[in-house]
């Protein structure tokens, strides 16, 4: 993504168009070759910190606001039910299909009844929550279950972490093993 910048009107960042036509009726077609202080005097103003580059913040975790007067979002945590709200189940059952990891708990299931237990309980707690039913509390018991009785490597945790932070899991679920 390009650099975002808010025109003088002080709208929502944007990328620099080729044609701009000023208040005035100045027409310039050149913005993208100004320095940000030559694009600043003519009224634009970046660039703008995007909300995908705010440290410490996601989608997930977190609402952004564009503030006209401030020039910059405005970051709100959202609530519990809003991040429970924001998880994509789906997402993260995909991912987790493609990781050693899941091939590891697979083979344990296959092996050891209480593995095998835990296991269809998470899946079937995950298949109720891609329907929209999720039970938070359930599914936290069930992947803490999962991680007390199957060992992992840390590439593995590694791995459902990433499923985790890429489907928006890590902002209600905890990994802990």
């Amino acid at each position: 993504m390009s650099a975002q910048y808010s025109p003088p009107s002080r709208n929502y960042p944007q990328e620099l168009p080729d044609y701009w036509r000023f208040e005035d009726g100045t027409v310039r077609t050149d913005l993208q070759s100004l320095t940000d202080a030559e694009l600043n005097a003519l009224g634009w103003h970046g660039p703008i910190t995007m909300p995908d580059d705010i440290p410490n913040t996601s989608a997930f975790t977190h609402k952004y606001t564009w503030n006209r007067d401030t020039l910059s979002f405005d970051v709100e945590e959202v609530s519990s039910p809003e991040k429970e709200r924001l998880v994509d189940y789906r997402d993260f059952w995909n991912r987790l299909l493609e990781t050693n990891a899941y091939a590891a708990i697979k083979a344990e299931a296959s092996t050891t009844l209480v593995v095998n237990t835990v296991v269809t309980e998470f899946v079937s707690l995950l298949s109720d929550a891609k329907s929209g039913n999720a039970m938070p509390t359930h599914i936290q018991q069930s992947l803490n279950n999962i991680l007390s009785n199957v060992s992992l490597t840390d590439e593995q945790l590694s791995e459902i972490q990433d499923a985790f932070t890429k489907s928006g899991m890590f902002a209600v679920y905890t990994i802990a093993q």
